[in-house]
């Protein structure tokens, strides 16, 4: 029997003001038990050596541990190079407006956010596609998300994920769902590190100016650093391993005509689209303005997205 584990976060789901065109970031990293335990231990070694104390993630990343990111996202490239684990971030652009089903009734941010979570879950790893296990034998699939305050939310969750096997016909697989401490715990740090990255170079992070500010913040030219460090390292990757330059961290990968290539590729981005939506050109680049801000609506005809991709929307 063979035993999986899976270590997800999510990042940038929260409104605010202004509003960034990537929010709802999902991202995580798929690989056995034995390879994850080992990506952890090497992670803490890498944080050890560089005396790195406390959470390492995005909103924490400074002048005094930007080597131990860089080194902690080489650590896991390396990882992925050598076959031991696979990359998944899902993440939404708001240029494509949700149109509701009639009637549907609104639900609140966050039971959204969990249901977009479970959608990253059932979708973005194949574990549909995962090799049959021996005969009698079982898959056992172990994931580890970061704690929430609301147990309603985590049970609803846990529930839907759980039951992802009989959903599938996949007997021979076995989900368990567990809610663990991101503070302690270097593999959702890693995670949020990545994430981070990905919403603040899309967002144009370094690019966003306070009144009277004059270039960027010490504190920008160092996250734009290590959000760049972190590109290249996943360009090169898709580059060794589909042999393209082709990289893009914000459009989804594409598939190939082959469903498989959900578990089967290392790393992988999907922008999660709406089954029925518009298109709000405001949000694209040719009208965001030199910061990457939202002027204004410029709302063309709905578009009702086809299925080629074979996975589900909302």
């Amino acid at each position: 029997m063979a035993i999986f584990e899976i270590y997800a976060d999510e990042a940038w789901t929260h409104g605010g003001e202004p509003l960034n065109r990537y929010w709802c970031f999902f991202g995580g990293i798929l690989g056995l038990e034995s390879a994850l335990d080992r990506l952890n231990t090497d992670l803490g070694k890498i944080k050890a050596s560089h005396q790195a104390t406390g959470e390492v993630k995005w909103t924490n990343v400074k002048a005094s541990n930007l080597q131990c990111c860089k080194d902690m996202v080489d650590c896991v490239a390396q990882q992925i190079r050598e076959g031991h684990i696979r990359y998944r971030q899902m993440f939404l652009d708001r240029q494509f407006v949700r149109i509701a089903p009639n009637g549907e009734v609104e639900a609140d941010g966050l039971t959204v956010q969990f249901k977009l979570f479970y959608q990253f879950l059932k979708h973005a790893f194949g574990l549909k596609y995962l090799p049959v296990a021996p005969h009698g034998e079982k898959h056992r699939i172990l994931v580890r998300l970061d704690d929430h305050s609301s147990l309603k939310h985590k049970n609803g969750l846990r529930s839907f994920v759980e039951n992802l096997p009989n959903y599938w016909g996949r007997h021979d697989l076995s989900i368990e769902v567990t809610f663990v401490n991101s503070t302690r715990n270097n593999r959702l740090q890693i995670c949020d590190l990545m994430m981070g990255a990905a919403g603040s170079h899309g967002n144009k992070a370094e690019k966003r100016r306070k009144p009277g500010q004059r270039g960027m913040t010490p504190k920008q030219k160092i996250k734009a650093e290590l959000a760049k460090h972190i590109y290249d390292q996943l360009r090169q990757l898709n580059l060794e391993m589909c042999g393209s330059t082709a990289f893009n961290w914000f459009e989804t990968k594409s598939l190939c005509g082959d469903f498989r290539n959900v578990y089967a590729y290392s790393i992988r981005m999907w922008k999660f689209k709406p089954a029925r939506y518009q298109i709000d050109e405001g949000w694209t680049n040719a009208y965001l303005d030199s910061q990457g801000r939202y002027l204004g609506p410029r709302i063309l005809p709905e578009i009702t997205r086809s299925s080629d991709d074979g996975e589900t929307t909302w």
